[in-house]
């Protein structure tokens, strides 16, 4: 039995044989040895699970280099920190680099904050820069002071799922069945998280996802971010549009470019992408909780009109001023 799968079995075992849905999507993605992220490297692009927009253009990478420039005379910076989290392929950072040109990239400290010891190497293929396990790590040596951004990181975090029932939310978790891992809704163990989703009158039966721990990251590198701006972009968009006549929720995998749903999400732990749409309304929420400045909420297209596939991304920038 592989770690990943021991880690897996650990868990439902000291949880009654049922563990809520994070649990087992943190195992499958994150898991030290076993864990989509950690282990698969050939995951990105036309020959694997799924492709990114960086993939395929430059255009986000130039969009990107020119709102850090704005953001960068807006601080008065001529020398500035770049940080990026969860940098995939590379392809993106070097996209970016590439479009302040060759002076440029002699005012400018780029940092990637990415854990995978496998994707570290494949990055620094494509870039040049200073590599960190956390985003605190990188702020520590910014003293503070960076301009950050991310593309499809948020969606890589544990959510939470919730289900409405006529007297109350559900919790989705998961429960090993003659060997198959089969859904089950019980009442949340721990409290609800802080979400706009529970605002909101839904019909019985609506499916809901929540990214607490996004909420957590954003929390933990507040103490260490003194000012700069930070740029989000991600599949998702507003609680409206990621809901609307989707009762069943976002929930999904991706194996060789196939996008999974129900039961398919659970059968290859470890061996495919897991994900669900980016609540923004949770993220502005959130950004203004901990006393950052929040941008408009805007289709990616508004930022990278030439990049494929923009509609189906939104994105928001933060500031600490």
């Amino acid at each position: 039995m592989s770690t990943g799968r021991q880690a897996l079995q650990s868990a439902l075992d000291e949880n009654g044989g049922a563990i809520p849905f994070d649990t087992f999507m943190g195992i499958a993605l994150h898991h030290p040895q076993d864990g989509y992220y950690t282990r698969n490297v050939r995951t990105i692009g036309s020959r694997g699970d799924f492709t990114t927009v960086p993939q395929l253009t430059p255009a986000l990478g130039e969009a990107i280099g020119q709102w850090l420039r704005a953001q960068a005379n807006r601080c008065g910076w001529k020398r500035f920190n770049v940080i990026e989290c969860g940098p995939g392929s590379g392809s993106l950072a070097s996209a970016v680099m590439k479009s302040f040109g060759w002076l440029g990239k002699r005012k400018v400290d780029l940092h990637l904050v990415e854990t995978s010891e496998p994707l570290r190497a494949e990055q620094r293929k494509f870039v040049r820069g200073t590599w960190h396990s956390a985003i605190e790590e990188a702020l520590a040596l910014c003293e503070g002071g960076a301009l950050i951004y991310h593309n499809e990181f948020f969606d890589a975090f544990p959510c939470r799922v919730f289900r409405k029932e006529n007297d109350g939310w559900t919790e989705l978790h998961l429960k090993a069945i003659e060997g198959k891992l089969q859904e089950i809704f019980l009442a949340p163990a721990r409290p609800l998280p802080a979400s706009t989703v529970f605002a909101r009158d839904w019909n019985d039966g609506q499916r809901v996802e929540v990214f607490e721990p996004v909420r957590e990251w954003m929390r933990g590198m507040t103490a260490s971010w003194q000012s700069g701006a930070m740029l989000v972009i991600d599949y998702g968009g507003t609680t409206e549009e990621i809901y609307h006549r989707r009762p069943a929720g976002t929930l999904r995998a991706y194996r060789g470019q196939q996008r999974l749903t129900g039961d398919e999400v659970y059968e290859m732990p470890g061996r495919q992408d897991i994900t669900a749409d980016v609540n923004f309304d949770d993220l502005a929420m959130w950004g203004r909780e901990f006393g950052w400045k929040v941008g408009q909420i805007k289709p990616l297209g508004e930022l990278a009109a030439a990049a494929p596939g923009a509609e189906a991304f939104r994105c928001v920038s933060f500031a600490k001023l």
